[in-house]
């Protein structure tokens, strides 16, 4: 049930979510990230330098155990996740940013993964090698992330008023698929996760939570605007905690760090719902205010 759910169920709830996404999309959309590329640079720099150093700082102040913070330094490593999307769009985010960023560094992963992980790993005692299949990686992109998402998008240009009619309602199911995911990731491991909650947990909240944070004030100082601020917010904060899974389990054989990325999975929600309600009442506040 668990490789069903983690090798089918959660992919199959990513791609609609994808294609949801498209609906709202068009090629147009994707064009300002071409004549101003400073945002995604910037989203791309966060994501691969701005959280190990957040998560370094955890380590070292906090003085964590070695278990913990190699699980920390995995995800920190991991690509963003596609359910980042999700939440950029929800909060009025610039999603065809957030799509670019998760494609570039879901493209980068294979080159920049091992190398950053194995070097940060063996800081913490763990002498690992292990390599990424460029091929694999391209495969789950293209069928989670770019054809649903493409789909999508002919869906608009096809029917265009059909699909502003249920705009609504394609955003609550994309919605209800999440929460889907969420439910399923639970279901599927409840067994064991009792055994690993306590300081891990409260690690991983924390981590998302400085995560979100630091994305949003990053860009915020350096100038962008309030939805790609948001954006980098939620790239920087959600990682891919499936890939992070799949190297600890099958390449490095470390379930524990495996478990603590199972862990970041489903709470990193808590934190990230709690931003998603943060920036929508920000959103509210500022239409009162125009009114």
């Amino acid at each position: 049930m668990t490789l069903l759910a983690n090798q089918v169920l959660l992919p199959l709830c990513l791609a609609l979510i994808m294609f949801v996404m498209g609906t709202g999309l068009s090629w147009q959309s994707f064009t300002p990230l071409v004549s101003k590329p400073k945002a995604a640079l910037l989203g791309v720099i966060a994501q691969l330098l701005l959280l190990p150093v957040i998560i370094w700082a955890l380590i070292l102040v906090l003085r964590l155990p070695p278990v913990i913070a190699a699980g920390l330094v995995l995800l920190a490593c991991a690509p963003g996740g596609a359910t980042s999307n999700l939440f950029s769009s929800l909060s009025e985010g610039d999603l065809p940013l957030s799509i670019a960023l998760t494609a570039i560094v879901s493209l980068l992963s294979p080159l920049w993964m091992p190398w950053a992980a194995q070097m940060q790993l063996a800081w913490l005692g763990y002498e690992v090698v292990f390599k990424l299949s460029y091929k694999l990686v391209v495969l789950q992109l293209t069928l989670v992330t770019v054809l649903p998402l493409a789909l999508g998008m002919g869906l608009r240009r096809l029917k265009t008023a059909w699909v502003e009619r249920y705009e609504k309602q394609f955003k609550q199911l994309s919605v209800g698929l999440l929460m889907l995911m969420i439910l399923v990731l639970i279901s599927v491991n409840y067994q064991v996760l009792p055994s690993v909650f306590g300081l891990s947990a409260l690690m991983v909240i924390l981590l998302a939570s400085l995560a979100l944070a630091a994305g949003y004030m990053l860009a915020r100082l350096l100038g962008l605007s309030e939805r790609q601020s948001r954006t980098l917010s939620f790239e920087t904060g959600v990682q891919n905690a499936g890939m992070a899974m799949m190297i600890a389990f099958s390449f490095l054989q470390a379930p524990e760090l495996g478990m603590l990325a199972l862990i970041y999975g489903i709470l990193m929600n808590i934190p990230a719902f709690i931003t998603l309600w943060i920036f929508n009442r920000k959103s509210l506040k500022s239409l009162t205010s125009a009114a």
